[in-house]
């Protein structure tokens, strides 16, 4: 009976080794033909309504089916592009876009419109008239390729987006190792560390915390007596299974009513993370400065713009965590930045791989302006980073 509790995962294993992707799309390509050409014989067949001058009609089907040749060209030579981007940017072995449904299906159905064009001219041009209905339905699929192609178009431009594409290799990884491994082990999980609080675990797939729904939190805390402890913040990854909060009190809070007051996605957002853009500068910064391009000017804009950005936070009071509810009691506590994460994100990159003298000067310069405005509990952080010695001018 063991043997048998398992062959059903076998088989199932063995159904998941044997996709034949190429064979689909033909037998898929097939079918949008097949169906143009049995549209095109049987629509001009088709009696309703008024009638319309075939000859006029004809003319439009031929327009319209040569028309797609050179627009599929058009389309298809935009799109190599993008691979070519895509493979040159990431990784050539990566070609999600190349087998994505999307193209295929589109090829597929723009070669349906030609056929339909051409059936339905060659089945109308020996009568004199011929009924709406045809005009009609190539002017439906004409608009249907037309939101086909822009379906097209974005799935391309998403496809050259670093997050974009990450989330769509591990949804792929997942669905393989889903069909491969289709069975859970038999051992349960680790138990979480013993703790005083309630303990909120993340229950979905892994996710970037883009936001936190902060009046709904004070809320549910507020009806169970409770304060509700994060331990994410936004721009942080959520793992499966990791801890997202603690409770604390006497009263209970339901998972579930801390995991909706999350909102997560593939990717960071400025909505509540107040170093996004810090750390956008500092990637512009890095990239000028990397061997490959070596833009010093690039990487001292983009530290006008750190400058700018630290000189709004070094005055401001950082220790916010704690929200209240409407009784003046601690509710949430929230999970923020300090002075010392903000510098570490604008500064600590590229004042260890500046290898360029303007772009040392100007970070000496940054410390310097900062250190004279900033209070004394953010100016240490700012002198740490100020004391490393500087290399001499070579000039």
């Amino acid at each position: 009976m063991a043997g048998e509790g398992r062959a059903q995962p076998a088989m199932h294993r063995g159904a998941a080794l044997l996709h034949r992707r190429r064979l689909r799309t033909a037998v898929v390509q097939a079918v949008y033909v097949f169906a143009a050409v049995g549209l095109g014989l049987l629509v001009p067949t088709v009696s309703v309504g008024a009638t319309v001058d075939s000859g006029r009609v004809t003319e439009v089907l031929v327009a319209i089916g040569a028309a797609f040749v050179p627009f599929i060209a058009i389309i298809y030579s935009l799109l190599f592009i993008v691979v070519q981007f895509s493979a040159t940017a990431f990784t050539p072995r990566l070609n999600l876009f190349r087998d994505s449904p999307i193209v295929w299906h589109g090829f597929s159905f723009f070669t349906s419109v030609i056929v339909f064009a051409f059936t339905a001219s060659f089945t109308i041009d020996k009568d004199t008239q011929t009924t709406v209905l045809v005009p009609i339905v190539i002017t439906v699929l004409v608009l249907v390729a037309l939101v086909m192609f822009r379906a097209l178009q974005a799935s391309a431009f998403k496809s050259i987006q670093l997050a974009s594409t990450l989330s769509a290799v591990a949804r792929r990884g997942r669905e393989v190792v889903n069909d491969v491994y289709p069975e859970q082990t038999t051992e349960g999980p680790a138990a979480p560390a013993a703790h005083d609080a309630g303990d909120v675990r993340w229950p979905r797939r892994a996710g970037t915390l883009q936001g936190i729904d902060v009046p709904a939190l004070v809320r549910c805390a507020e009806r169970a007596d409770v304060v509700i402890e994060l331990c994410v913040q936004p721009g942080k990854v959520i793992h499966q299974h990791g801890r997202v909060a603690l409770v604390h009190g006497a009263g209970t809070v339901a998972a579930h009513e801390v995991i909706r007051s999350l909102h997560t996605g593939i990717e960071r957002t400025f909505d509540q993370d107040p170093t996004m853009a810090l750390r956008v500068f500092a990637d512009i910064a890095l990239r000028a400065l990397s061997p490959g391009i070596n833009d010093p000017t690039t990487a001292i804009q983009a530290l006008d713009e750190i400058d700018t950005l630290l000189r709004q936070i070094v005055a401001r009071d950082l220790a916010l965590e704690t929200v209240n509810g409407s009784d003046g009691q601690p509710r949430v506590k929230l999970q923020l930045p300090t002075w010392d994460d903000f510098l570490t994100v604008a500064l600590d990159e590229i004042i260890a791989i500046s290898p360029s003298w303007p772009v040392q000067r100007r970070v000496e310069q940054l410390l310097t302006d900062l250190i004279e405005i900033a209070p004394a509990e953010h100016a240490e952080a700012l002198r740490a980073r100020s004391d490393p010695p500087q290399p001499q001018d070579p000039r």
